[in-house]
């Protein structure tokens, strides 16, 4: 008699951390919603901020565009689809954020050169690492505008 509740006991235990194992485990539908919900967040930031020509806001953007990768990196996914999507959408925003710091630094050169010829061989310089930088950044932009597109329709599949 011992025996066979020492083995129902032992059941139990098992049968209570498969339960928990895959009740904790995240479904498609919740890691659709972490995901989407930081992706909205990177672009809001991007709406939020995208007219501003000031080197400090677009440096602050740049992190917060660098931070929405990490944070998108750091998402657990296991659903196959969407692991297809994360990859290039952290390369997205952290190119963008990268492009954005660029373009933050460039800023700040212009905006300390001075009114001699030398200054204006940096405005220059400044003027077409801008250029560069913010190609850089649409093509990005372009690239995550795609990703995200396919994110919303693969989740709303889901449904």
């Amino acid at each position: 008699m011992y025996f066979f509740r020492k083995q129902i006991a032992i059941l139990l235990v098992v049968v209570a951390c498969s339960t928990l194992t895959i009740s904790c485990s995240d479904s498609r539908a919740v890691q659709c919603t972490k995901f989407t919900q930081i992706v909205t967040k990177g672009n809001t930031l991007i709406d939020i901020k995208k007219d501003s020509n000031d080197a400090a806001t677009t440096k602050n953007l740049a992190k917060d565009l660098s931070q929405t990768s990490k944070q998108l990196e750091a998402l657990r996914i296991t659903d196959t689809t969407l692991k297809e999507i994360q990859g290039p959408s952290v390369k997205s925003f952290r190119e963008m954020g990268e492009a954005l710091g660029d373009i933050g630094k460039a800023l700040e050169v212009g905006n300390r050169a001075s009114t001699s010829i030398e200054g204006r061989e940096q405005i220059k310089t400044a003027q077409a690492d801008i250029i560069r930088a913010g190609q850089q950044a649409n093509q990005a932009a372009e690239n995550q505008d795609a990703l995200t597109t396919k994110l919303i329709n693969y989740c709303k599949s889901d449904r």
